[in-house]
């Protein structure tokens, strides 16, 4: 496992160091000083290089969370009432649930049926926590998209906070539970839903 999720740390202290280096250069005149320099500024390049490399399983659960709104989002403007008469193809979001949730899918399909997403959703806040050996998650997130209802023209902007369960299964992420949170308080809300909190 490395050591920070994001390279900034070593390389904000690696180039402090090469700039004490660099000023120790000029003061002194000294060729391993800016020696010394010069290999901060290389060990930040393969820094960055590697951690980009190394992807940590918190990283690899808040990919498949940002995949599956990206494929929330374009399953639900390929959905709509018309599927309920004529079904469609499995919604490609519904691949990111697991088998095994039940509820969870219904309530996704649900949701696919009732709303259009036009654009794209915005996920922020995103906060992921593993146990069990890294294979559970829990993520707790925001997501702001614009909402058209069925039979109106215009979209309204709704945020929303979610906490989604995760469990490895054969080396996937999948959703097991999907509980809709107050936005301000972050209890979990009865009916995931309502339009009010």
């Amino acid at each position: 496992m490395w050591f920070t999720e994001t390279p900034w740390p070593p390389i904000i202290g690696l180039c402090v160091v090469g700039v004490l280096l660099f000023l120790g250069f000029l003061s002194q005149q000294r060729a391993m000083f800016l020696v010394g320099t010069l290999l901060c500024v290389a060990l930040c390049g393969i820094v960055f290089v590697v951690e980009r490399q190394i992807v940590t399983e918190r990283e690899r659960v808040e990919q498949h969370l940002l995949d599956f709104a990206v494929a929330f989002q374009q399953d639900s403007l390929q959905q709509g009432l018309g599927n309920l008469l004529i079904p469609g193809p499995e919604p490609q979001s519904l691949s990111f649930i697991s088998l095994s949730a039940g509820s969870t899918r219904r309530m996704a399909a649900a949701a696919l049926n009732l709303v259009d997403l036009p654009d794209a959703v915005r996920i922020s806040d995103i906060r992921t926590t593993l146990s069990n050996l890294d294979s559970r998650a829990v993520t707790q997130f925001r997501a702001s998209a614009s909402i058209r209802m069925p039979g109106s023209a215009d979209a309204l902007h709704h945020p929303s906070r979610w906490e989604l369960t995760w469990q490895r299964e054969s080396g996937n992420w999948r959703i097991l539970r999907a509980t809709r949170l107050h936005f301000m308080t972050g209890e979990p809300l009865e009916n995931p839903f309502t339009s009010r909190e």
